[in-house]
């Protein structure tokens, strides 16, 4: 033990209420007082002491020398190659414990971030063939020139007419009735068949639907509009 550590070890038994000193002079409480504060200015005095002593006293030979160091390695090692379950979890604490002392202060951060540098390289790699090919074959051309196609896109029933009485390709030319749900246009005789849906000259689909699937499942008489509250109770009676 070095000399510091003896000297903070009295001025803790000063300090302490429950040393001899101060359990004897429990009984008188002057005695209780004058050993009180002799006890503290004591313990005040070898912590200085303590201090002082700490700067001059040489440090003490580390028994942690790389003999030693590898001696518990060895040890570890013939832990770990035997059969014996507990003997392995000692070599497991070894080996945790070498990992803790022997290493430089810094190695946990060191191998942390020589552990992502190398995750990060090994993506790079893996990256960098598929980067090359998309480039060389340029998917991302095809891939913007698939986005503005309309072959792609997705037409839905409201975004054109359910029925209209003029040409959805010459907007003012009027179209003429040719049978239920189909008209064609005066100018190039096209037809179109609002049910089933059809296709303009740009290219854009126009899916089929009808003016009465707005109001799905409306099945009441138009006469009961004017019926009253007493009249529909009533009206199974």
């Amino acid at each position: 033990m070095r000399i510091a550590e003896l000297l903070n070890a009295m001025a803790a038994w000063l300090a302490s209420p429950n040393n001899e000193a101060m359990l004897l002079a429990q009984e008188d409480e002057d005695c209780m007082k004058i050993v009180a504060q002799s006890c503290v200015l004591a313990a005040e005095l070898l912590k200085n002491a303590a201090e002082e002593v700490d700067v001059l006293e040489p440090q003490a030979d580390s028994v942690i020398t790389p003999e030693s160091v590898e001696a518990t390695a060895a040890l570890a090692t013939a832990f770990d190659a035997s059969n014996d379950p507990e003997l392995k979890k000692i070599a497991s604490v070894l080996d945790e414990l070498l990992l803790t002392i022997a290493a430089p202060p810094n190695a946990l951060a060191q191998k942390k971030q020589a552990d992502f540098n190398r995750i990060e390289e090994l993506r790079k790699k893996y990256q960098q063939p598929g980067e090359t090919l998309k480039d060389y074959n340029k998917i991302g051309v095809s891939e913007k020139a698939l986005q503005k196609s309309k072959y792609s896109k997705e037409y839905k029933i409201n975004d054109q007419p359910l029925s209209s009485r003029s040409c959805p390709d010459h907007p003012g030319a009027q179209i003429a009735r040719v049978g239920e749900h189909v008209w064609q246009c005066e100018l190039d005789k096209k037809v179109y068949n609002y049910e089933t849906g059809f296709t303009l000259d740009n290219g854009e689909k126009v899916p089929g639907g009808d003016v009465s699937l707005q109001t799905p499942g409306s099945n009441i008489p138009f006469h009961s509009i004017f019926d009253t509250r007493d009249g529909r109770l009533n009206s199974n009676k």
